[in-house]
């Protein structure tokens, strides 16, 4: 099971970035799509889905839908994709997107001091084609902190600047930013391999995210059936956004084996069978989100 959620991903910085009453705020909208962008961190998050477990108890009627456009190995200045995969623009206009989450900088720090001024400026030339002028909201997620224990610590030499960069760049650009290492300890048993955060390491981020975007002080235990049961469809539903994301045949799809007769009816070979079927998903995650909403709605906030 991949299901490493790296709920370090979602949201907001308080320390200088913005007040405190403001950030004690929540700045989710009803029907807000929140896509979440940047490396392994990132991508694991939207697999387990426990900060999305906590929004969606803690807002019930909000509707709030959550999308995953992270890769493994996306930094600020690369996110490859293969042939004729749409660009970040395009996912986040498909899938609507109205709040962008972005972590980057662990991985980039590997990179050294001498790098940080083109860590910035990767970083501020992101936000703009992830913001699309203004019109989304954008937080930055600093980077994921290292275990004091792992073996890899002195290769993070810089990572402390690279944080205060993202820092920096919250501040300026006025954004919301949860610094990591700012609402944890990086202790040993947090992490999986030292440098990656393990369930307990992510709900020790997500239970502080949830407090500071307004969802109030409440545990993150499960207590009773209803409860497991929505996170056991949210896990289902990010299953199906996976599939639908980031099928892995993607050449026969839309890259550079569209020719073949497999990608086309037997039939008639003019038609293409296989960006259709994939549309199937769609219905399929739609259904399991209206069963999450339902079920959230009757758990309603809890204290």
């Amino acid at each position: 099971m991949r299901s490493r959620l790296s709920l370090v991903t979602v949201l907001v910085y308080v320390a200088g970035a913005l007040p405190f009453a403001l950030a004690a705020e929540t700045m989710l909208k009803p029907d807000d799509v929140i896509a979440i962008v940047g490396g392994e961190d990132t991508a694991a998050t939207a697999e387990l889905g426990r900060l999305e477990f906590l929004l969606l108890r803690a807002l019930p009627d909000h509707r709030l839908k959550f999308r995953s456009l992270a890769r493994e190995g996306d930094t600020v200045f690369q996110q490859p994709r293969d042939l004729n995969y749409p660009s970040l623009e395009q996912q986040l206009e498909e899938i609507g997107a109205t709040v962008v989450v972005a972590q980057f900088g662990q991985m980039e720090s590997l990179a050294g001091g001498k790098s940080l001024p083109e860590f910035t400026a990767a970083y501020e030339k992101l936000i703009d084609r992830l913001s699309a002028g203004g019109k989304r909201r954008v937080v930055l997620v600093g980077p994921t902190p290292v275990s004091r224990a792992s073996p890899a610590l002195q290769r993070f030499e810089s990572l402390d600047a690279y944080t205060a960069a993202v820092r920096g760049i919250a501040q300026r650009r006025e954004l919301r930013c949860l610094i990591p290492a700012d609402a944890m300890e990086p202790r040993p048993e947090f992490f999986r391999d030292g440098i990656h955060l393990n369930e307990n390491g992510l709900l020790e981020i997500a239970v502080k995210t949830a407090q500071l975007l307004g969802a109030g002080k409440r545990s993150a235990e499960f207590t009773g059936n209803d409860e497991l049961r929505l996170a056991d469809l949210i896990r289902s539903k990010n299953i199906l956004w996976f599939h639908y994301a980031r099928p892995q045949n993607w050449a026969f799809l839309n890259g550079d084996r569209t020719v073949q007769p497999s990608s086309r009816d037997h039939l008639d070979p003019s038609i293409r069978w296989f960006p259709e079927e994939m549309k199937l998903w769609l219905p399929l995650i739609a259904t399991q989100e209206q069963e999450i909403w339902k079920l959230a709605h009757v758990l309603g906030p809890k204290k």
